[in-house]
């Protein structure tokens, strides 16, 4: 795309300062479009690296220099106008605005909603910390250096990296999860023991197959009446934000903005991307959404090429997302590909028990998924593979 595409007047708004709106932005520019390009972020500041706040949340550098996403004079640079700490608050489709928490208005040809995602917070959690933001990572962090013992709600990714870096700092840790397994909605049954096995060694208490009958900040009562005492995190997942698309009459299912595999909606002019947005899944082609760094950072690639192939009248590209997430826990990287918690054939190369390994998931002889452990180049070309069986040829 070159410099023409580049327009006076009303340009490129994106609403969410996250992954996948940052790299949306910076993608438009690297791709020659020189009109106006404007990211409004709810959150105070620049954009910066959310996985930086659950790697190692105690010992972790969490200053937002540290952070961020890139230098701050860099978007100044590109001529990108990111305006923290301003909320969107309606959309006219029709006029092509949005109106903003000031009462001021401003124009697009082109809005990507980016509005990622809220933590689960049903109302029994009462006062208990979630994880989402730096100033929820650097709240979490105080009480943490102020308690020796941590309590985490939820046995999933997220769940298990807080449990990780407060074990390898000598705290206490219990990790309750009310399915039979950690990490089950991601990884097949042996990755799951492997993470279990991890986190014992470190002395971490999984408490798995229960729930909490009561909660507050402090303390979790489990339905067999034992009581965990320390401070107390919820990780049990994230929930889209769709309510700004769903009042400018987008196209909102269960599970995200429902958009093509262009990652436009159904409303012209408006595409979304990253933890909010749900694609047309590669098998079955139902809206899913995807809920990792990497998948809102091609997302945002994918929606800005989508844009501006729109602005210039040529075919949209189809964004394919064969699914890849990655998770560091006690110096072990492992990494996801791919859907390997599908039901399947198993097979494992290397050593799981060793943290050395790749395990493999078919269906109906086609690799669909891929787990490694301590092998992270081994997940690319497990990626490569799957695409390849999925018959597919990425265009991002």
């Amino acid at each position: 795309m070159s410099a023409e595409t580049g327009v006076d007047g009303p340009g490129i708004v994106i609403v969410g300062s996250g992954t996948a709106g940052a790299t949306a932005a910076t993608t438009l520019r690297a791709r020659g479009f020189d009109g106006p390009v404007t990211v409004i972020g709810a959150e105070p500041g620049l954009p910066y690296r959310r996985t930086a706040l659950t790697k190692d949340l105690l010992a972790a550098d969490l200053s937002e220099a540290r952070i961020a996403l890139a230098k701050p004079e860099s978007w100044a640079e590109k001529k990108i106008d990111v305006r923290g700490g301003v909320r969107v608050t309606a959309i006219d489709p029709q006029a092509r605005t949005v109106t903003l928490d000031d009462g001021s208005a401003l124009g697009y040809r082109a809005l990507i909603l980016a509005t990622g995602g809220q933590p689960v917070r049903p109302a029994w959690l009462n006062d208990v910390a979630t994880l989402r933001t730096r100033d929820d990572a650097l709240a979490i962090r105080d009480r943490l250096r102020e308690s020796e013992r941590l309590v985490v709600i939820g046995g999933g990714l997220i769940g298990l990296e807080l449990a990780a870096s407060a074990a390898a700092h000598g705290m206490q840790v219990s990790v309750v999860e009310a399915s039979n397994r950690v990490v089950g909605r991601v990884v097949p049954p042996v990755v799951s023991d492997y993470f279990a096995s991890l986190h014992a060694s470190h002395g971490v208490r999984l408490r798995t197959g229960t729930a909490a009958s009561s909660v507050d900040a402090a303390r979790v009562q489990l339905e067999d009446g034992t009581m965990l005492v320390g401070t107390v995190v919820a990780a049990i997942g994230a929930l889209p934000d769709v309510a700004l698309a769903d009042s400018a009459g987008v196209s909102v299912g269960p599970t995200g903005i429902e958009v093509n595999a262009s990652l436009a909606t159904d409303v012209p002019g408006i595409y979304a991307a990253g933890d909010a947005a749900a694609l047309p899944d590669l098998r079955t082609g139902q809206p899913a959404r995807g809920e990792h760094w990497f998948g809102a950072t091609d997302q945002g690639k994918a929606v800005a090429l989508s844009v501006l192939a729109d602005l210039a009248g040529e075919p949209a590209p189809s964004f394919v997302d064969v699914p890849r997430a990655w998770t560091i826990q006690y110096g072990v990287n492992v990494q996801m590909v791919g859907w390997p918690a599908e039901d399947g054939e198993i097979s494992i190369d290397g050593s799981v028990a060793d943290g050395d390994a790749t395990v493999f998931t078919h269906v109906d002889g086609a690799l669909v998924g891929a787990v490694t452990i301590g092998r992270a180049a081994a997940a690319r070309a497990a990626r490569a593979e799957i695409t390849e069986a999925l018959a597919l040829g990425s265009t991002v």
